[in-house]
């Protein structure tokens, strides 16, 4: 099937999430197991044990270093991961979308508000 399809409805783009993490080892290629500590979610300090990490191909876009954390229930991708790929990553009222490196605004009127990123 189309892998973009198959993680349609499972993925969380979080604007505060400093690395892209899932819980379903069978999204996963190139997988290594790792002893990477731990990472909150859920209000837990301890929220989920990092055992393993690997790579998620969706056949436009790939993620490196997809961290494995049992008990976490959506794939999670980090905007600034995304945007350090050059990447822009719009947000709308049904969805978001990831542009690639290449797309351009139309029509620079549109843009309402620019802020540098830290």
């Amino acid at each position: 099937g189309n892998p973009q399809h198959a993680l349609k409805d499972k993925g969380v783009i979080d604007i505060g999430c400093s690395r892209h993490m899932t819980g379903n080892i069978s999204y996963l290629s190139n997988f290594e197991e790792i002893n990477k500590g731990y990472v909150a979610f859920g209000g837990n300090p301890k929220g989920g044990k990092i055992t393993g990490k690997g790579k998620i191909m969706t056949g436009k876009l790939d993620f490196d270093d997809v961290y494995f954390v049992k008990g976490i229930k959506f794939n999670i991708f980090s905007v600034s991961l995304m945007c350090d790929k050059k990447n822009s990553v719009l947000f709308i009222d049904t969805e978001c979308i990831v542009l690639s490196s290449d797309f351009k605004m139309p029509d620079e009127n549109h843009v309402l508000l620019r802020v540098p990123r830290e």
